[in-house]
């Protein structure tokens, strides 16, 4: 039954995997053509478009010329594909706040007033007595980030928080306990976290997929309007996965933690966090010194 499980998620993966980069790749390819054909003057125009097209097909649907298009149809849109998937990388750094140099002393002055914004909200939170109230004003310091931020945007602080948290929770550092961690993990808890991270790779290849269409409109403007739509879902795409992400991550800590302390200690359940920093030390080897 599980072969059966892992089998089908792996055919789903293939097939989201399809639904990410081929797609997506022909339908870019085919904007591109048209944009490349009719420019900015004749943004409208069919009639260059139906040109173009009964030239590139002159010797009928099964001349080699109409082989030659099709092959280099799919080469455009698998090479489109890879540069949207490549472009991911950085949106995904835009989108969690890690800036080039150029942009540090802006990422700065966001990070400080998001800082402000919720050291406020956090002061009101601590005076608060009534206990509905406090809920409240604590809803309110979560909505800037879960803990105090040291990202200029919200994603990269979510992002962030389960290693924050942990850390002030049980004493262990995340970066040192998660591989050891995964190895524990059983396959209804890890298929999850490998689905929810696909769907935040997905987000982030939507924005890379909006720089390309962002580029196109150079040449001709609708692109333009389509890369901005793009990019406007990619972002709120991005903030729902990576929010999603990191509570089954932080879920998963939460209940397998135990599990992994057993492992070490057999008389560390319930965890404790007294434990936390001889366990973390035991998995840095002595390497604590070169990660801060």
């Amino acid at each position: 039954m599980l072969t059966g499980l892992v089998t089908d998620v792996g055919r789903k993966l293939a097939e989201r995997w399809a639904a990410a980069l081929v797609l997506p790749g022909l339908v870019f390819t085919a904007v591109a053509a048209t944009g490349l054909t009719l420019g900015q003057r004749h943004w409208a125009d069919p009639e260059p478009l139906r040109h173009r097209l009964r030239v590139l097909t002159g010797g009928g649907p099964g001349s080699t010329r109409t082989a030659v298009l099709l092959l280099g149809v799919l080469a455009a849109s698998f090479a489109a594909a890879l540069l949207a998937d490549a472009l991911a990388g950085p949106y995904e750094r835009a989108l969690t706040g890690s800036w080039p140099r150029p942009l540090r002393p802006l990422a700065r002055r966001l990070t400080e007033r998001r800082r402000r914004a919720w050291d406020s909200r956090d002061e009101v939170c601590a005076a608060t007595r009534d206990t509905g109230a406090r809920a409240e004003r604590e809803a309110e310091r979560n909505a800037v980030a879960l803990v105090r931020p040291e990202c200029a945007t919200w994603t990269g602080d979510r992002l962030r928080a389960p290693a924050v948290r942990i850390r002030l929770h049980y004493r262990v550092e995340l970066a040192d306990v998660w591989p050891r961690l995964w190895l524990l993990l059983p396959d209804t808890t890890r298929l999850p976290l490998a689905e929810s991270r696909q769907r935040l790779d997905e987000a982030t290849r939507l924005g890379g997929w909006a720089v390309l269409y962002g580029l196109l409109g150079a040449v001709w403007w609708p692109a333009a309007v389509a890369g901005a739509g793009a990019g406007l879902v990619a972002w709120r795409r991005g903030r729902e996965r990576a929010e999603e992400y990191a509570e089954l991550v932080e879920s998963a800590v939460d209940v397998h933690l135990p599990e992994l302390f057993e492992r070490f200690d057999e008389e560390t359940r319930p965890v404790r966090a007294s434990l936390g920093r001889t366990v973390t030390e035991r998995f840095r080897k002595g390497a604590g010194a070169r990660r801060r």
